[in-house]
Parts: C-alpha cells; sequence; structure tokens
C-alpha cells in the first residue's frame, strides 16, 4: 500500500545516500562495482559478507540460463536464483545515476520470470527456501524502483503476478518440519512483508495469516531462552535474526514484540565475534565481519554496546533500510571499548569469553540440525589479535571426502579414541551416531573461569569424556581430558592451528605449550569460507591407557614458568587423580589445584606447597594471599 511505502522512504535522500557511501564505504562500494562490472558481461560470483554459500570464482552464463550449474555443486545454482545480488544494482543507481543498472536489474528480473514458467521444491531454480529470500530482496527492490518511478505499470503487473505466484507456490508446499529451520522464518518473513507493502495489488491474504501464526510458532520453537538458533551454526542464526530485525525495520509496529529475542539473538553474534572482527566458522559456519549486522543491530535496538569496533559506519545495504535519520542516529552512538565480556549460552550449551587479549570459545551442547558437526568438547582460541585453534569449517555440501571429515571430530579440537571419531558421518547431512551431551557448566570469579563439559560416546565403545579448561586473563589455559572406558585402548589429543600460526616446538605464536607427552605436527585442512580450502596442521599426542586416564595440557603466555605440585591431604596421604601447577611472571605467581574425583577416603582438606586448599578447582593468589574456589 502506498501509505506504507510513503513511510518507509520519509527518511530516505539520494543525495545523502550518494555521499556517505562515498566517503565512508568506498571499498565496499569498489567491490560492489566490480560485481556489477561482471554482470553486465553475465560474469557471477557470490562474494556478497553474508551469502549463504559464497564462491570466489566467476562463471559466464551466456545466454542466460537459470538453471546452469558450476563447481559441481547445486548450490552455486541456489545462489543464482536468490538474486540477492540484485541489490547491487539499486546501489550503483543511487550512487552514480546511471540507468544502464536499472536496465539490467530489470533484465535479470524479467528474464528470470519468462524462463521459469514450473515451480517445483526439488528444482534448481524455485526451492522453497530460495523462493522465499529471491522474494524479499524482489521486494526491497520493488519499494526503491515504485519510489524513483522507474517502472512502467506493465512491467509492475507482471512482478505482481509473479510475486503472488511465488507466494502461493510456497505456502502450498510448506512442510511441518519447517516451523524448525530456517528454511521456514526464510519463507514467513517475505509473505509477511510483502503483504504488509502490497495486499491491495496481489491475493495472498490467505498465505499472510498463515505466516503470521507460523512465524509467532517457529520463533518460540527454534530460537532456544538464551538466544541462539537451535541449528548450531553461526551462520544460520544470523540468516534468520537479519531476517527479522528487517522485518522489524520494514514493519516498525513489530519492532516492540520481538526486541527482547532479537536484543538476546545480537548479543550472541557479537560474543561468537572475534578480536579479528569475524565469526567463529562453527558448525555449517564461516569466517564472517560481523560489523554491518552488529552496527544496523546497536541502531535498530537502541543499544550501543552492540556497536562494531572495527568499523562504525552502516554498510551500503543497511543505509538502504535505515536512511537518513537513522545514519545521522547512528553516529550519536559510541563504541565501548574492548573489555572483558563473558557469556553462558546453557542451552545451546557454549561458553564465549572475550577479553581484550584474548577471545575463547567452548562447545558441548545438544544436537541441532543437519548443520551441526561433532564438535563436543571442542574449543577456538584466539590470542593477541591472532588465530591459534580454530574450528576447521564446512568446506562444501557436496557428498565429497573433505565434507565428512570437516564435521567429524577428525577436524576439531578434542580427543578420538583408538583412532575411530566418537560420531558417524553417512552423508552430507546424516549422522548414523552421535556423542550425548551431559552437561556443560560455566563458572567466572574475578579474572578466573572454569569451564567444564563431558559427553558420552558409543563408538567404538562406550566412553565418557570429560573437559575442564581453566583460563586467567594473564594469558592461561589449562586443558584437562579425563576418559573413562573399561580396557585397554589409544588416546590422540589433537588441537587445530589456524593457517598462519607459527609453530616451533612446545610454542604457538606467542604462546607456550607444556604436555607431558609431546605433542607432534600434523596435516590437516581447513575452510574459512564456502568453497574455499587450506591447507594447516594439527598438534596431536597420542598415548595407550587401561580403563581410565587424565590427561593436562598447558597453553600459557611465553612469560610464565610453570612448576608442578604433589597434591596432600592433611593427613598425609597423597591424592593420585589431582592436579596441582603453579605459574609465575614479573607480575603472577598462582597455584592452580584441580581435583577430578571426590574425596572418600581420608581428611579431606588438601595441601599444595605448605598451602591449605578445599575444592574441586581452587586458585591461590600468592601475592595477594587470596583463594577463588570455582567449583566445590
Amino acid at each position: 500500500m502506498k501509505q506504507e511505502r510513503t513511510i518507509f522512504f520519509k527518511d530516505f535522500d539520494i543525495e545523502y545516500y550518494r555521499h556517505y557511501i562515498l566517503r565512508y564505504q568506498k571499498g565496499e562500494y569498489s567491490r560492489i562495482q566490480h560485481s556489477l562490472e561482471r554482470m553486465f558481461s553475465h560474469y557471477f560470483l557470490f562474494d556478497g559478507n553474508w551469502d549463504m554459500e559464497p564462491c570466489p570464482r566467476k562463471h559466464q552464463i551466456q545466454p542466460m540460463n537459470w538453471e546452469v550449474l558450476f563447481e559441481e555443486d547445486p548450490e552455486w545454482t541456489y545462489m543464482l536464483n536468490r538474486q540477492e545480488y540484485l541489490l547491487n544494482f539499486v546501489i550503483g543507481y543511487l550512487v552514480e545515476g546511471d540507468m544502464r543498472y536499472i536496465q539490467k536489474l530489470k533484465f535479470f528480473i524479467f528474464d528470470w520470470i519468462e524462463q521459469v514458467q514450473e515451480f517445483s521444491p526439488q528444482s534448481l531454480t524455485t526451492r522453497t527456501l530460495d523462493t522465499g529470500i529471491r522474494c524479499f530482496t524482489w521486494l526491497k527492490i520493488l519499494l526503491f524502483l515504485l519510489e524513483l518511478d522507474l517502472l512502467e505499470e506493465k512491467e509492475l503487473q507482471i512482478i505482481y503476478r509473479s510475486l503472488e505466484t511465488q507466494i502461493h507456490f510456497m505456502r502450498r508446499c510448506y512442510r511441518d518440519k519447517y516451523t524448525l529451520s530456517n528454511w521456514g522464518i526464510l519463507q514467513t518473513i517475505p509473505m509477511i512483508a510483502i503483504y504488509h507493502f502490497f495486499s491491495e495489488q496481489l491475493d495472498i491474504e490467505e498465505e499472510y495469516l498463515f505466516a503470521i501464526e507460523e512465524l509467532q510458532q517457529q520463533v518460540q520453537i527454534q530460537i532456544l531462552e538464551d538466544g541462539t538458533q537451535f541449528e548450531q551454526s553461526i551462520l544460520y542464526h544470523v540468516e534468520v535474526y537479519k531476517a527479522l530485525l528487517e522485518l522489524c525495520i520494514l514493519l516498525p509496529e513489530l519492532k516492540h514484540k520481538y526486541a527482547t529475542l532479537l536484543g538476546k539473538m545480537a548479543t550472541y553474534i557479537q560474543m561468537m565475534t572475534g578480536l579479528d572482527g569475524k565469526t567463529i566458522a562453527f558448525g555449517d559456519s564461516d569466517c564472517t565481519d560481523t560489523w554491518d549486522i552488529l552496527n544496523l543491530s546497536a541502531l535498530v535496538l537502541e543499544d550501543e554496546q552492540l556497536l562494531s569496533l572495527k568499523n562504525s559506519y552502516l554498510d551500503p545495504y543497511s543505509l538502504l533500510l535505515i536512511g537518513r535519520t537513522g545514519a545521522d542516529r547512528l553516529a550519536t552512538l559510541k563504541a565501548q571499548k574492548q573489555g572483558t565480556r563473558t557469556a553462558f549460552f546453557r542451552d545451546s550449551g557454549q561458553v564465549c569469553i572475550q577479553t581484550p587479549r584474548s577471545h575463547f570459545f567452548f562447545k558441548n551442547g545438544p544436537m541441532g540440525s543437519a548443520h551441526t558437526h561433532s564438535d563436543q568438547n571442542s574449543f577456538c582460541l584466539q590470542d593477541q589479535g591472532k588465530l591459534i585453534f580454530v574450528d576447521s569449517g564446512r568446506y562444501t555440501y557436496r557428498e565429497i571426502g573433505e565434507r565428512s571429515v570437516l564435521k567429524s571430530a577428525w577436524s576439531h579440537t578434542g580427543c578420538i579414541l583408538d583412532e575411530t571419531p566418537p560420531e558417524i558421518v553417512s552423508g552430507s547431512w546424516d549422522y548414523e551416531n552421535y556423542p550425548q551431551s551431559l552437561f556443560c557448566d560455566y563458572q567466572r570469579v574475578s579474572d578466573a573461569y572454569y569451564v567444564e563439559g563431558s559427553y558420552l560416546a558409543s563408538n567404538p565403545s562406550s566412553y565418557l569424556h570429560t573437559r575442564k579448561i581453566i583460563m586467567l586473563e594473564e594469558g592461561v589455559w589449562l586443558v584437562i581430558d579425563d576418559i573413562r572406558c573399561a580396557g585397554d585402548h589409544k588416546l590422540r589429543t589433537q588441537f587445530i592451528l589456524d593457517s598462519q600460526v607459527i609453530y616451533s616446538p612446545s610454542q604457538v605464536n606467542d604462546l607456550k605449550i607444556w604436555s607431558e607427552i609431546p605433542l607432534v605436527l600434523e596435516k590437516t585442512f581447513i575452510s574459512k569460507k564456502y568453497n574455499e580450502l587450506e591447507e594447516s596442521h594439527k598438534l596431536v599426542k597420542i598415548q595407550k591407557f587401561s580403563d581410565r586416564i587424565i590427561d593436562a595440557t598447558l597453553i600459557m603466555d611465553q612469560s610464565f614458568t610453570v612448576k608442578y605440585h604433589k597434591v596432600y591431604q592433611t593427613d598425609g596421604g597423597q591424592l593420585p587423580n589431582a592436579l596441582a601447577l603453579e605459574i609465575e611472571n614479573d607480575c603472577t605467581n598462582k597455584l592452580i589445584l584441580v581435583l577430578n574425583d571426590d574425596i572418600y577416603k581420608g581428611e579431606k582438606l588438601c595441601v599444595v606447597n605448605g598451602i591449605k586448599m578445599r575444592g574441586k578447582c581452587v586458585i591461590y593468589d600468592k601475592k595477594t594471599c587470596t583463594k577463588i574456589r570455582l567449583k566445590s
């Protein structure tokens, strides 16, 4: 309806938009210009920041064929048919005023409408997910073409009828399982938004009423109470969040309804952003810059704590949605200096710890969707702005060996028993077996942190793996692995390194690594973006044991020295499964005590280096003579 369009554009100023982009986003606009130049010759590559399945290699389609397949990957064709890249033509026109951009934009839309006459959920061109994304993109394009008076009535009617057909198709083919999937939200949101603006032109009231009710169900079911989307993938969390946030921008009356939920979801994105400004490649995800979505979130949710420290401006796409008033308001917000921020996402089993020095992530949680990887008890670490231990990413969804390996525990920082991972990957989207999370726990006292996770696996044998990580902000991470499995076995403990890590014996970058069992370097591969694979290494130690093994790995700033102490009871008995160590540099001198079993014989008070201590995890500061009990 025209009134809704008028409200949307009341703060939009073309001259302001042009000036803003050329002044503050020259680099991003240059990327957009290159994209437009390629598309004039029908060369396509997918390099948008939040593209679901990016591809860095360009391919030409001449003549235009919307079913063409490159990279031996149907995801390439799905990306082609989502048409999100067409918004670049709108941006190009607003900045340069060149009608060629509008003419080419129209060509692609009308060519698609002419060529794609049959709709099927199994088609390369009309899967319901891709149809939803394409319709949402067309809506934004259509709003601008109408506002700028760049459509003839005949053209407008063709687009209306196509949108109507596509929305009817999505509703007709909607499946119950989409209530629990990003697929569902990415279909219901365009139905709602398109009806809001064009209810008088399109016969889609039935679809709208369905979508309004279904979206409420989707949000309640697939967004967990801690604000994480259930699929155990930061990428698909963002895709769902972006769609919901944009819906609240297009329909401002919905903002109040979803503000609290959006705030939780935005906080998760912020906590999953490393010191390099990119997401961890967790689950089926890439390493993706978050400054654009965080700045838009800070503005819409009126929370300056969400502002990115990497880039303080709006990206060209967000500015389309927000306009001049929003950009001016963003300029009044002040980004918070990088301090210490922590979050325990209990429902998804994830812990994030951000300090001025480091970024730490730990995962032990429930199985999500088929985008979940076998990453129980795994962790990632960035130190002093550099990646150290990483999640290996996804690379592809094709049924090839690399896909299976990257989903497997083989590609995560964890433990593997008898050279057999705890899961059985049976395909790109399937497992025959998956380790069951028992619990994930987190505790912080001052500048000390305790993380613990435990899972039960049945492959190759029934066994229990408990991992404890004690972290000190000064740059100390103590990793303790406790594996219980009847009989004789071999344990592999591995740490996946970033491809840029500088490794020398017992050291990665500026961190020392201590282990009683020497760590050796093995080749592996990681993927920071879909369709991109790079060589890397993993640190590995292998040891034999019977029934139970407790292993420790200490990672610390190179300024520290370490000394190990025996743990005694006050009656003189030594505790065999306890660990105590003393770390010291010019500024710090601390004792760390970890008990891996309850004390059920003898006196219950421990003595370490003459210091009495009580608890499963206790830290004693020798300089201040104070104790911190992280676990009782």
